[in-house]
């Protein structure tokens, strides 16, 4: 039983971590904007522990996440403006992340691709 519960101790510190890691780094978007025009969206996300902190950005400006919590490949976090709140949930899939958000009654949903650099 002590070997048992010792594997499981340890396939839980080694996996979490590498679940969660998945979401660190940029992401980008596009969705229409209040004017009627497309609107692309940078996401910059990381990891720590099962708290996910970031930002957004956009033609718009810069804010902060808040209540970032992270659950394997799902997550979901607040955004705040002085207009609304959006509360977002979204899953990880490999170099993509499903992300809808939702204000009040209206929700959107946005596929955001992972950013790749050259090296």
């Amino acid at each position: 039983m002590k070997k048992v519960t010792t594997a499981v101790i340890v396939m839980f510190l080694f996996v979490i971590p590498v679940v969660c890691a998945e979401i660190d780094g940029q992401w980008t978007g596009v969705m229409d904007g209040p004017d009627g025009k497309t609107l692309e969206f940078r996401y910059r996300f990381r990891a720590e522990g099962n708290t996910l902190i970031g930002l957004i950005e956009s033609r718009l400006g810069t804010t902060q996440i808040t209540e970032g919590k992270i659950d394997g490949s799902n997550f979901k976090f607040k955004l705040r403006t002085q207009e609304f709140t959006v509360i977002s949930t979204g899953t990880v899939s490999g170099d993509e992340i499903y992300l809808t958000g939702t204000t009040g009654t209206e929700k959107t949903t946005v596929i955001l691709k992972r950013v790749k650099y050259d090296k």
